[in-house]
């Protein structure tokens, strides 16, 4: 009597698929990846793309962010607004133009690297290297809203409080050559000693065209 309803019992119990071995080992899996999402600085690329991926909104955001393209003029020796448009013009005026998402997944990212490992080493740092050596070749071409020679570009970014729920919130309308207002934060600028020599016709020195920034400069002119 006993057996029989020992039988009736393990009958009613639902299992797993696959043997016991296979059933604990997607148990660690899970556990590692659910580890992965909250904290995967530790997983080694390719892997971190798979829970970049999987992570969309894990928070909500308090703040819209908008980036701006700066120019180092040569001739009036001050950084000038550039419109980012004509070397981006896909989706060119809305938040997934690719210079506001190359400036975002690059340029802020770039900031939050692996402590100790070198600025020019950095995959988000050298990222931003390329743009701009970019906007440097295209420029001579490019109607961006600034004539002449320019030494380098600085990139950052504009953020601003999201009105609380309910607050009449304005149509969203880009202008890249405004002066919007909100809190400004630095993203990457052209060292000094590279604008200088770019704008006396002097080729980069090699091997690395790029410095390592410490302190970002926006203001600061070429030395004489």
């Amino acid at each position: 009597m006993g057996a029989a309803t020992s039988d009736a019992q393990s009958r009613n119990v639902i299992r797993g698929f696959g043997p016991r071995w296979l059933r604990i080992s997607l148990a660690v899996v899970a556990g590692v990846y659910f580890l992965g999402l909250l904290h995967h600085d530790w997983i080694p690329q390719p892997g971190r793309f798979f829970v970049d991926a999987t992570k969309l909104f894990p928070d909500a955001n308090r703040v819209s962010m908008e980036f701006r393209l700066e120019a180092w003029s040569c001739s009036d020796k001050a950084w000038k607004l550039i419109d980012p448009r004509p070397y981006f013009p896909m989706r060119s005026d809305d938040k997934e133009s690719r210079f506001q998402r190359l400036a975002y997944f690059y340029g802020v990212r770039a900031g939050k690297s692996a402590p100790g490992t070198p600025k020019d080493k950095v995959p988000e740092r050298i990222a931003m290297y390329a743009l701009d050596d970019y906007i440097m070749a295209r420029h001579p071409d490019v109607d961006d809203g600034l004539a002449g020679d320019i030494g380098g570009i600085q990139v950052y970014v504009i953020k601003k409080p999201i009105p609380e729920p309910g607050a009449t919130i304005d149509h969203y309308e880009y202008d890249p050559l405004s002066v919007t207002e909100g809190k400004r934060a630095d993203l990457y600028y052209t060292p000094n000693s590279i604008r200088h020599q770019r704008c006396r016709g002097e080729p980069a020195t090699e091997p690395a065209p790029h410095e390592p920034e410490t302190t970002p400069e926006p203001t600061a002119e070429p030395e004489p």
